[in-house]
């Protein structure tokens, strides 16, 4: 079981299933944005999407459960449509990868900026179990876009270098994020990120 989802109780496995806990995790993301974290509770949620509380309590423990699901879901659609997008792509240079890769997480931070902005508020960015979990899904992030080689022993010190590149990634999407004064331009933040990264990687 995922470790920085050890307090979830089992997960859905079958269509209808799928479905209420996805309702149960966008009913969260409405309570988030209309009460915040600290006052989103369990019976908001309950509320919120209609569902009894046996319902939820079948795969939630608790409220933090139930956001960090909702984190790990963005984060695993966000890499999964961008992983696609970058095999699919007959662009081999790694510096357009790297920028592709830049504007696409720029365009859902932007599309889901208030929702992570009061979840990672909320939650606090000491949170042992956040930081794991993107510290997680990081790493799938390289695998899925540059394949499983990236594991090989061969490759442990650029492995190293690209978590170490994501990292820093990481902690410039926390800045956008967190800034909700700030107006993000798409076109000038992604050549930012993108220099910060290739910088880090080495590459022009």
């Amino acid at each position: 079981m995922n470790k920085t989802l050890k307090k979830q109780r089992r997960r859905p496995k079958q269509a209808r299933a799928i479905a209420k806990y996805n309702q149960i995790l966008d009913a969260s993301a409405r309570v988030l944005e209309h009460c915040g974290y600290r006052h989103a509770t369990m019976s908001e949620i309950h509320l919120e999407s209609g569902h009894p509380y046996a319902t939820i309590y079948q795969y939630f423990g608790g409220k933090e459960d139930v956001y960090l699901a909702w984190l790990e879901r963005f984060m695993d659609s966000t890499i999964f449509e961008l992983a696609g997008r970058i095999n699919q792509t007959s662009e081999q240079d790694l510096s357009a990868r790297i920028e592709m890769s830049a504007r696409y997480s720029l365009e859902q931070i932007v599309l889901h900026r208030q929702t992570l902005s009061r979840l990672v508020n909320g939650m606090g960015l000491v949170s042992s179990l956040l930081i794991e979990q993107v510290e997680e899904k990081s790493r799938g992030w390289i695998r899925r876009a540059f394949g499983p080689q990236m594991e090989r022993p061969e490759n442990a010190a650029l492995l190293e270098k690209m978590l170490t590149a994501t990292r820093a990634g990481n902690g410039y999407w926390l800045m956008l994020i967190l800034n909700t004064q700030r107006k993000i331009d798409i076109d000038q933040e992604t050549e930012n990120v993108s220099a910060l990264i290739k910088a880090l990687l080495s590459v022009r």
